[in-house]
Formats: structure tokens, C-alpha cells, sequence
């Protein structure tokens, strides 16, 4: 093993077309992108539905921040997120997290899911700012009703440059649409 700045270097070499389904979901925790890239690839075209429990527990309760993007990612190309998760993972302790949760959503909204509008809309009030702005990215992506007067409100109510440049390009692109 080779060690650099104090890290083990895992000189394991890849098997994962080999691996049963279970396999390539601890693979999606794996320190190292390229294994967890390759699990979720492997995961979605395989299209085995049977990890869809694992991959819910991994998403919802792991330790692991990569792990748990790298499953709700999966669970999203399998077509397999369910509205609940989803919004378990919206109000998620870790922002990360709720920045992917929105991102991954969308698919459900896309597909007619329209309750997640009125999750957006308050998540434009999220602690956080990153989270705000995806929000507001999101409603104006999928031209989400009250967009606008959302992303109004917001930027009265959010002084941070980031929310104020988004918020202020969308409503001007919006005022200069209607020209």
C-alpha cells in the first residue's frame, strides 16, 4: 500500500462486473469517485430494482455524504425516488443533501409531482444560502407558479450577492421576455 499526505492508497483492482447487485451499493460509500461512479453507472443499466430498499437506507441514513449522493442519484436513474424520500432528504440536516434532494426531485415535478412547488417556494427561506439559491434555480428552471413573486420576495427578504444576482437576472430575463 502506498500512503500519501497520511491516506492508505486502496490498490484493489475493480472486479464490479462481477459483483452482485449488493456489492455495487457499498461500492457507492467507497472513498475513492471513480469506484462509486462506476457502482451507480453499473446500478442504473443493470436496472435491478431489488437494491431499491438498500439504496433508500443508504440515502436517508448513512454517515457517508458521497454515499448518500451517489444513492439518491442511483435511486433517481433507476426511476425509483419516491415522493417521501425525496422530502425527507429536503429538510435533510446537511445542505448538501438538500441541494441534491431538490435537484433530484425535479424529476419527480417533471413527471407531474407538482406538490414540490410549495417545497421550493419555502426552501427559498432555507438557513442556507446555497439552498436558496438552488431553489430559486429550480423554480425558474420548471417555470414553477409564483416563480416571480417568489424570487421577489426573496430578494427583499435576502441581502447575500448570490441571491440577489440569480433572483435579479431570472426577473429581468422574465420583464425582457414580455417585450
Amino acid at each position: 500500500r502506498l500512503s500519501y499526505e497520511g491516506m492508505d492508497r486502496d490498490k484493489t483492482q475493480p472486479r464490479m462486473l462481477n459483483d452482485t447487485p449488493a456489492q455495487l451499493v457499498a461500492h457507492l460509500s467507497h472513498p475513492n469517485g471513480w469506484w462509486r461512479d462506476t457502482a451507480q453507472q453499473l446500478l442504473v443499466l443493470k436496472r435491478d430494482k431489488s437494491v431499491v430498499p438498500a439504496l433508500e437506507k443508504l440515502a436517508g441514513s448513512s454517515t457517508n455524504l458521497l454515499g448518500r449522493f451517489h444513492a439518491l442519484w442511483t435511486l433517481e436513474g433507476l426511476g425509483a425516488l419516491d415522493a417521501a424520500l425525496a422530502r425527507q432528504l429536503l429538510e435533510d440536516s446537511e445542505p448538501r443533501m438538500r441541494i441534491q434532494a431538490i435537484r433530484a426531485s425535479e424529476t419527480l415535478y417533471k413527471a407531474g409531482d407538482r406538490s414540490f412547488a410549495a417545497d421550493y417556494h419555502a426552501l427559498t427561506k432555507d438557513s442556507s444560502v446555497d439552498v436558496a439559491i438552488q431553489a430559486m434555480l429550480t423554480l425558474n428552471r420548471w417555470k414553477v407558479p409564483g416563480a416571480a413573486d417568489t424570487l421577489k420576495a426573496t430578494m427583499e427578504r435576502r441581502k447575500e450577492r448570490g441571491v440577489q444576482v440569480v433572483a435579479t437576472t431570472f426577473l429581468n430575463a422574465s420583464a425582457n421576455a414580455g417585450r
